[in-house]
Parts: C-alpha cells; sequence; structure tokens
C-alpha cells in the first residue's frame, strides 16, 4: 500500500512540474523566440576506454554522423531593447544529437549500436553590450545524458550487450570573444561536478547481474570551443570542438560475487553546423 501511494505522488509530482514548466514557456514564449538561435549540426564523436594499466579497453566511434539539433541564446540580441531589461542576462544551450555508432572493444569484439544525447546549460552573463573586440564572461550550471542503445545486440564474439546511460553534471565556466562584428569564439571549460553511469546488465543477463548497478564518477574535466562566422542578419554557420577526461569511478556490486566500474575514459567531438536567428 505504502509502495502504491509513493508511485501516485511522484506521478503527481512529476505532471505538476512539467505543468509549470509548460506555464513558464508559454508565459515567456515571445521573448524566447525573439532571442533564440536554432542549430543543425553533424559531427565526428569517439569515445575510447583504458584499463588501470593504460591499456585498450574499448572504444565507440560515430559511423559515420551523429546528427544534431538544438536551440540556444547566447547573448546576441543586444539591438532587441524588449528582451534585455535588467543588468544580467540569462542565457542557455539545448540539443539533441543521435547516430550510429561502430562498437570495437579488446575482449567482445565489435558491434552496431545507436546514441542518443541530450545537453542542458544554462548562464548567467552581464549585459555589457555586444560588438567588436567584446568579451562576454559567463557561469552556469550544465547537465549532459547519454544513452548508449546496445541492450540484446550481439557482438561479433557472441557476446551480449546492454543499455548505458550516462549523466554528467558540471559547472561550465568561459567566454565569448566577440573578434569582429561577424566572427566570434566561444571558450568554455567544464568543471566536471559529479557522473553517474547506469548499467542495465540485470536486464539482458538477470542470472548474472541481479541488480542493474550504478557507478559515480567524480574525478573529470571538459572543454566546449564554438567558432561562428555570421553570415547575414539571420543565417551562421559555426565550427565545434568538445572534450571529455574522465576518470575511473567507484566500485559497486552488480551481484554477490561481481563487483563493476566504469574505467578512465576520453570523448573527443569535432563538427559543423548552421543556425538560423529568430
Amino acid at each position: 500500500m505504502l509502495l502504491i501511494i509513493f508511485y501516485i505522488k511522484n506521478a503527481i509530482h512529476r505532471i505538476l512540474t512539467k505543468l509549470i514548466i509548460v506555464g513558464i514557456l508559454f508565459a515567456s514564449y515571445s521573448q524566447i523566440v525573439e532571442s533564440a538561435e536554432l542549430t543543425l549540426d553533424i559531427s565526428s564523436y569517439s569515445y575510447r576506454e583504458v584499463d588501470q594499466n593504460d591499456n585498450f579497453f574499448m572504444e565507440d566511434k560515430s559511423a559515420p554522423f551523429l546528427y544534431g539539433v538544438g536551440i540556444r541564446d547566447w547573448g546576441d540580441d543586444k539591438k532587441n531593447p524588449n528582451v534585455r531589461n535588467t543588468n544580467w542576462m540569462l542565457l542557455y544551450t539545448l540539443e539533441y544529437s543521435f547516430g550510429n555508432i561502430d562498437y570495437n572493444s579488446a575482449g567482445t569484439g565489435t558491434m552496431k549500436k545507436q546514441y542518443y544525447k541530450g545537453r542542458l546549460e544554462t548562464y548567467i552573463s552581464t549585459d555589457r553590450g555586444v560588438g567588436a573586440n567584446d568579451l562576454m564572461p559567463y557561469i552556469g550550471v550544465g547537465y549532459r545524458d547519454l544513452l548508449d542503445d546496445s541492450g540484446f545486440k550481439t557482438s561479433s564474439t557472441n557476446h551480449l550487450g546492454y543499455d548505458r546511460l550516462s549523466q554528467y553534471y558540471y559547472i561550465p565556466l568561459g567566454a565569448i570573444w566577440y573578434i569582429s562584428e561577424s566572427l566570434s569564439l566561444k571558450s568554455q571549460y567544464n568543471h566536471f561536478i559529479e557522473g553517474k553511469q547506469t548499467s542495465f546488465l540485470n536486464e539482458v543477463l538477470p542470472n548474472t547481474y541481479s541488480v542493474n548497478p550504478q557507478n559515480t564518477q567524480r574525478l573529470g574535466w571538459g572543454i566546449d570551443l564554438t567558432l561562428r562566422l555570421k553570415l547575414n542578419n539571420k543565417w551562421s554557420s559555426y565550427g565545434f570542438y568538445r572534450f571529455w577526461g574522465i576518470e575511473d569511478s567507484d566500485l559497486t556490486s552488480c551481484s554477490p560475487l561481481i563487483y563493476c566500474m566504469e574505467p578512465k575514459n576520453q570523448t573527443h567531438e569535432i563538427g559543423a553546423g548552421i543556425s538560423y536567428h529568430f
């Protein structure tokens, strides 16, 4: 009975939270549209893990690209007085990407699978004007998740794959340098707070793994660089490079006799895209 009540309360909480978010977005729709920038891009993505002796363990590579769509406001609406009416700006990046992945490992062969990746960052910055040679610093909070869709897929060595959910929590700290009226560089350091890695092993191998283990990562860092060229008042092109370096996770019990760990890893992503300014 208590479990049923818990699920009901949890469901009501999720519904109310979504209604509040929708209400806020609806109330501020005109401001969001006036300042938003719609983005479309492709990227080459690689993720590589090594063991505790720094020997190759496994690697994922995009095949051939990840495809991304997003919306962002990086403070470019300086000419719109109705949007900026305080000395502070609340900026954001919201992005979703997906694509096919080639998996390769030292012990379990190769596999074809898919990635689904989301990223949300919000920043605060001072409204100090934007023009040639201006520098706009900012700080914020960030969340990134990635679903590795490998569940029930079979590798070249007949090993069974499992789904994995990767979640990063971090603090983006950086600045946008307006090199000229049409060219800008967004340079960002990501201070890693915590990573959560959930491996859905029990779903595919219930006789071996009694739970779906969740490992915690504490040490890591990242960088995010975007060079953007304004083509006209509506369209821009951009290129970007993103990096993550994460250390070994903690050990957690997967079954009475097995402990699981997420190894040290690096992620590289380089891409290009176009954007439309509303």
